[in-house]
């Protein structure tokens, strides 16, 4: 019999589960009757023995001998009887022994072949004494390939050095200690495990063996590094997030804060934001905090715009969004907390205000232009025939002062539709390089007068300006108009000042100032000691009609032009002001690398502004059209007219009479002006053309400024006005055919003098 054998698995898990009862029961068999025949065998001697008690003659006589003997027989049975007896009783406890040997085996099986972890008996020498199921379960060696192997070979050749030091460790101090290596896997993979050891002492106190618990934690160590990685990735996401991000309690305790917030907010480190109450050092208000409490603990999801302050004590305009968590130990200790996202949406609303405000300024310019070109027409009617009614009377006369002050208001009605067409961009600008130190100082004596000795004047000019490209007369506008809003705002004296200045834009700055543009920029600003503004004055402070003065004491239109006009020579304006403390108003216009021009020599003007030439006159307002026609026959023109440009143009082709200048209105039903140039031009070459307009149009000029070589008349006009723009155009053909021909004549003397 050899039990080892039952252990082996040769012959499969089935084979070996059913041996070991199997042996058990051989064994048992063959014990039980080699006990029956030994029982067997006592019994014939104790009959044999008793043989000698039956009575015989000769012991009969012997009375006394016979006595002994059966007394000695008896006692010899007596000891056979309790042989039988004790080696019955020590069969059943072989047999209970061996059942509980059998159970704790059977046991011990059920643990080798199950367990999880995986079990190893080894000496201190590394040699493996015992190897459990698992090893070749989780790493596919069987018992045998494990035990002609060393205990170090399959370990991973890094972490040998690792494992011999722990082992050594065990040796020397009898405790093992855990550890982590990686082994190899019969596919030559590798795995992590984690090894748990206990020694084992002989007789003598010595380690004489180490049981080795070894499991399997790769799969755990995968998760491990990748719930590493995703925290990880998540700590950075949350760490370097743009949005601030934050949890507190109902009580307004900050949990938690990201480095965002912090910078945000202002403050130095998380831990000094940490210390800061929501309530009362972050929001605004407190009791604006009691309501966003309110609101979040009302709804799982929320999305609101708050009032913060910075720790400087800035206002900062929040927008929170974030969620509830009720029942969440760690932090909120079971009480509700709020997650909550924070943007920084100050700038951003800025912004939407200013692009709010640029819209609505741009539908105002639109509707102020409209109205102005409308409004021009009519009062050229109405200023065109007060001068003709002025001039069939006589001075002294009441219908003649009645004609004046009709004159007089209309004059009154075009300034103002004037100032709008500046706010509405929509004027004609004649551009020319400009030194605005130059400017301002000739515009000091008079700005001066105009502001009062009560108010100290101060320039500082600076002398390194460069040039600007700008409409010198729409510029002094400007800069008057300046300054009569800042003598306004110190009806008790105060200081005046003009400075200027080079800038440069960057992109940050632009972002920052919708309507300014990058590059270098010449400054002007006029700032003054006056009252001051609020901010809610600030947001319209450019908008048409708005003023601050009491009615009847300003248009409203002295700033809308100032806008209007910096606009459309591509600057940029801006003001600063606070009440108690003044205003500054800022005008950035593009530096342009060109010298300043000296103005030309004004043309001599003609005696009389009278001419006998035909001029085809293009009015769609029946009423301007009448009154031109009625200003030019009085000054000796013959004229033709038309109500549209088709109609000019027909009339053109089938008349053969001589046209010698064109007046046209820019914008007209069907044909427009520009258009309508063009093409009698081409039929009638060496055609004058004068444009009249109450606003520009990009047919004549791009963006509102005036070509070269194209001739305009402003509307409202005057008598004077339009025959001396007239007189103007034609004899300026007439002074350029003079020149031709001389500089013909020069060239033509000098071949014949050479």
């Amino acid at each position: 019999m050899k039990p080892a054998k039952a252990l082996k698995p040769t012959g499969g898990k089935g084979v070996e589960a059913d041996s070991l009862p199997a042996n058990f029961r051989r064994m048992e068999r063959r014990e039980w009757w080699l006990w029956g025949m030994a029982f067997s065998v006592t019994l014939l001697v104790t009959m044999g023995l008793s043989s000698f008690v039956l009575p015989a003659k000769h012991l009969q006589e012997d009375l006394f001998s016979f006595f002994l003997l059966r007394q000695a027989v008896r006692g010899l049975v007596g000891l056979v009887l309790l042989f039988d007896v004790y080696t019955i009783y020590q069969q059943l406890q072989i047999h209970r022994i061996r059942r509980e040997l059998l159970q704790r085996e059977e046991l011990f099986r059920l643990i080798n072949e199950n367990a999880a972890d995986m079990i190893a008996i080894v000496d201190m020498e590394g040699r493996r004494i015992y190897n459990s199921m698992a090893y070749q379960k989780i790493l596919g060696y069987s018992p045998e390939e494990l035990k002609s192997s060393s205990g170090l070979e399959q370990i991973h050749p890094d972490d040998r050095d690792h494992v011999k030091r722990a082992a050594e460790e065990a040796r020397k101090t009898g405790i093992g200690r855990l550890l982590e290596y990686r082994i190899q896997h019969k596919d030559g993979t590798w795995r992590d495990l984690e090894s748990t050891s206990s020694v084992v002492k002989n007789t003598e106190g010595q380690p004489d063996k180490l049981i080795i618990v070894n499991r399997d934690i790769s799969d755990r160590k995968r998760v491990s590094v990748a719930l590493l990685q995703s925290e990880a990735s998540f700590r950075s996401v949350i760490e370097n997030a743009p949005y601030g991000i934050y949890r507190a309690n109902a009580a307004g305790k900050l949990l938690r804060v990201n480095p965002a917030l912090q910078k945000m907010l202002g403050y130095e480190t998380q831990e000094e934001l940490l210390r800061a109450s929501l309530a009362t050092d972050i929001y605004r208000d407190p009791q604006e905090h009691r309501r966003a409490d309110n609101l979040f603990a009302d709804t799982k999801g929320f999305d609101v715009e708050v009032e913060w302050k910075r720790k400087d004590g800035s206002p900062l305009r929040a927008r929170c969004s974030g969620r509830l968590i009720e029942g969440e130990q760690g932090e909120c200790k079971g009480e509700p907390c709020f997650e909550v996202f924070v943007e920084d949406v100050t700038e951003k609303r800025v912004l939407e205000q200013q692009l709010h405000m640029a819209v609505k300024m741009e539908a105002v310019g639109r509707l102020s232009g409209g109205i102005a070109h409308d409004f021009n027409n009519l009062l050229g009617v109405i200023i065109g025939y007060a001068q003709v009614l002025k001039r069939r009377l006589k001075p002294g006369e009441d219908l003649f002062e009645y004609a004046e002050e009709i004159e007089k208001v209309g004059q009154r009605a075009a300034s103002l539709t004037r100032q709008l067409l500046a706010f509405s961009r929509q004027q004609v600008l004649a551009p020319a390089i400009l030194n605005l130190n130059a400017l301002i100082s000739d515009m000091g004596k008079m700005i001066h007068r105009l502001i009062g000795e009560d108010i100290e004047l101060v320039m500082k000019l600076d002398p390194a300006i460069g040039s600007v490209k700008a409409d010198h007369g729409q510029i002094e506008q400007v800069v008057m108009n300046l300054a009569v809003n800042a003598r306004d705002a110190m009806p008790q004296g105060g200081k005046l000042a003009l400075e200027t200045s080079m800038a440069t834009f960057d992109l940050g700055y632009t972002h920052q100032h919708p309507g300014s543009k990058v590059g270098r920029q010449v400054m002007f600003s006029v700032s003054d000691t006056g009252m001051g503004m609020s901010a809610e004055t600030l947001i319209h402070i450019f908008e048409p009609f708005f003023t601050t003065k009491e009615v009847g004491k300003g248009t409203g239109l002295g700033l809308a032009t100032v806008y209007g006009v910096v606009k459309q020579s591509g600057g940029y304006v801006c003001v600063d002001s606070e009440i108690g403390y003044g205003s500054s108003f800022k005008v950035y216009l593009p530096l342009v690398e060109e010298p300043v021009h000296a103005p030309e020599a004004m043309a001599p003007a003609a005696e009389s502004f009278r001419g006998a030439e035909t001029v085809l006159v293009v009015e769609d307002a029946d009423a301007l059209r009448k009154l031109s026609i009625t200003l030019l026959e009085q000054s000796g023109y013959r004229v033709l007219s038309a109500a549209n440009g088709a109609q000019a143009l027909e009339l053109a082709q089938k008349g053969n009479q001589n046209i010698d200048l064109l007046l046209t209105d820019v914008i007209m039903p069907g044909l427009g002006g520009h258009e309508l140039a063009q093409r009698l031009e081409a039929l009638r070459p060496g055609l004058k053309v004068l444009y009249m307009s109450g606003y520009t149009d990009s047919s004549i000029g791009q963006h509102g400024v005036l070509e070269a070589g194209i001739s305009l008349l402003h509307k409202p006009f005057t008598e004077e006005e339009l025959v001396r723009k007239i007189r103007e155009v034609l004899d300026a053909g007439k002074r350029n055919a003079l020149l031709a021909e001389d500089a013909v004549l020069a060239t033509n003397v000098t071949a014949d003098r050479q």
